[in-house]
């Protein structure tokens, strides 16, 4: 997952497709369990808040694939890099 996969999610301009892209980054991510790639995923920044909305419930979903542990910590890691948005999303 490089820079590249985010560049291309962020210039489509349809909203739609913009959240799949997401949503395959995601799933891409975290596939492997590999926290470094779903921590690098979570950091990143230039998800428009309509977006983030809709990709914050799908990629809550998603967490279940992953070990317990694993989705603990991402789950916890997730909410401190939000928490300063939360005002937002209520």
């Amino acid at each position: 997952m490089g820079k590249s996969a985010f560049a291309s999610a962020s210039a489509i301009t349809d909203q739609r497709q913009k959240i799949e892209q997401y949503k395959n980054i995601f799933v891409v991510a975290i596939s492997s369990n590999d926290i470094v790639q779903a921590r690098k995923f979570i950091d990143h920044n230039d998800v428009p808040l309509v977006v983030s909305r809709q990709f914050l419930q799908n990629s809550a979903q998603q967490l279940g694939i992953l070990e317990p542990e694993i989705q603990k910590e991402i789950a916890h890691y997730t909410l401190a890099q939000i928490q300063p948005r939360v005002v937002s999303f209520e």
